[in-house]
């Protein structure tokens, strides 16, 4: 089997190449003459050709990212329609967003790591020191658990307005997570850590309280798929942040531009799902429906945001009979 650098070396040229038409192009096949897009269709096919046999013998490379990465972009190009073409859209949907976000499993447990650490960290020091713990909550949280009472009740009349704000704080969350790629990855890595820092000492004070199964029943419908938003915007941060560090081949500039359009589309995907966390959060966290109800409904919503990633775009084959 080849090594990984003699296999880059034999195609380092033309995808170097690909990469130049792509760029020339800037999103419009209708930029380049007509040969570089005769060029384009070939390089394209050669690429993806090499795509194969790069997932098939060194999955686990950078390499093999940054190939994908390139791959995607210049079927974007290749395949480019009207930005308002239904079938664009489906494309986009069924088969785009899935995989690029499979593409960039890594970062995503990486920033679950970020987030989940400092939770648990957090959680075994606030019930181990559950003064210290007390004091990092803002004084109106404090105040409300002095009373012996959760923060969480939205009153009927005012969950409708309710609902906007918490969706446009946790979309601005999401964006901040994701952003932070820019900085090399450290706002990223930031908002990660004290989000789940955060939530690991909300959660040993208010078991300190007695109050941990309000809190439960609050969270149950909307807590999963929120969390899995932010740890996927974290990981989109940390893609872009990777490429900002090692550009492989390619100028830092290139590998931005293409791990943020890689990474874009997760935000296309985790926005809607936001928006779902946002009105469960406003509409059902707060009511009267049972815990039971309420774990049922959040392990749904977090189980059709994961299946979608898993098994959306994928091909299947048939076993031979």
């Amino acid at each position: 089997m080849a090594t990984i650098d003699r296999f880059v070396e034999d195609r380092r040229a033309r995808w170097s190449r690909l990469g130049q038409l792509v760029q020339d192009a800037r999103g419009r096949v209708a930029r380049l003459d007509g040969e570089e897009v005769l060029e384009l269709g070939r390089l394209y096919r050669s690429a993806t050709s090499d795509l194969a046999v790069a997932r098939r013998d060194f999955a686990d490379d950078a390499a093999t990212e940054r190939l994908n990465d390139l791959v995607a972009a210049a079927h974007s190009l290749v395949y480019s329609e009207s930005p308002t073409s239904g079938r664009r859209l489906r494309q986009m949907v069924t088969r785009e967003i899935p995989r690029s976000l499979r593409a960039g499993g890594r970062f995503t447990l990486v920033s679950f790591a970020v987030f989940a650490i400092p939770l648990l960290a957090t959680l075994a020091i606030g019930l181990l020191l559950p003064e210290i713990a007390a004091n990092a909550l803002p004084a109106e949280t404090r105040a409300h658990l002095a009373e012996r009472r959760l923060w969480t009740d939205i009153p009927d009349g005012f969950r409708p307005l309710v609902g906007p704000l918490i969706v446009v704080n946790n979309v601005r969350v999401a964006i901040v997570a994701f952003a932070g790629g820019l900085t090399a990855g450290a706002l990223t890595l930031y908002v990660l850590g004290s989000n789940g820092a955060f939530l690991g000492t909300v959660l040993a004070v208010v078991q300190g309280y007695g109050l941990s199964g309000g809190l439960l029943s609050f969270t149950a419908a909307h807590g999963p798929l929120e969390i899995s938003c932010i740890v996927l915007s974290g990981g989109a941060g940390l893609r872009l942040a990777w490429a900002l560090l090692r550009p492989g081949d390619r100028s830092r500039r290139d590998a931005a531009r293409l791990a943020g359009a890689q990474a874009v589309r997760v935000m296309f995907l985790v926005i809607p799902a936001l928006a779902v966390a946002g009105a469960l959060e406003a509409f059902l966290s707060p009511s009267e429906a049972s815990v039971t109800i309420k774990i049922v409904v959040g392990l749904v919503a977090a189980g059709l945001l994961w299946g979608y990633i898993f098994l959306a775009g994928r091909t299947f084959r048939r076993s031979a009979a």
